[in-house]
């Protein structure tokens, strides 16, 4: 039992209390550097710079009037995509991907080839989880394309 503090009792509280809170933050340090890098998009600045392009081809796509529905299974992706007056739309090169909301690396390319009159597919293996379908026209008329799905 101490009786007395005395300044080396003092130097060891303080060495453990600061030892304590370094090997904490050096926990939290290596935790956050290992599982999210920050950026999220490569060269994010770029597309900024790109916006008015961007919102260019938004509003070329309003004009066209067409309309998609997505439908994704663990079976696959399938796009409907209809027109003005509700016919299909055929004849487009739909590239896409399956974006994994907390790592790029589990992102998931997408080449949807026609199937049917205005239907586009392609089938593979989905995990289970939470994706952004993105799906757009790298060429010809503006499309895209962007939803939120959850798998079990």
């Amino acid at each position: 039992m101490i009786k007395e503090i005395k300044g080396r009792h003092v130097l060891i509280a303080l060495i453990v209390f600061f030892g304590v809170i370094i090997a904490v933050n050096a926990v939290f340090l290596t935790q956050a550097l290992t599982t999210f890098r920050g950026e999220d998009e490569r060269r994010s600045y770029m597309q900024g710079n790109n916006y008015n392009e961007v919102l260019e081809r938004r509003a070329a796509q309003a004009e066209l009037g067409w309309t998609a529905t997505s439908a994704v299974t663990a079976d696959g992706v399938e796009v409907r995509i209809r027109n003005a007056d509700g016919d299909p739309v055929s004849g487009l090169v739909l590239d896409g991907r399956l974006r994994h909301p907390a790592d790029s690396t589990l992102d998931l390319r997408l080449t949807l080839a026609e199937t049917g009159s205005g239907l586009y597919a392609q089938s593979f293996d989905v995990p289970a989880g939470r994706w952004t379908l993105m799906v757009s026209t790298p060429e010809g008329p503006p499309f895209e394309l962007e939803q939120d799905v959850w798998l079990r």
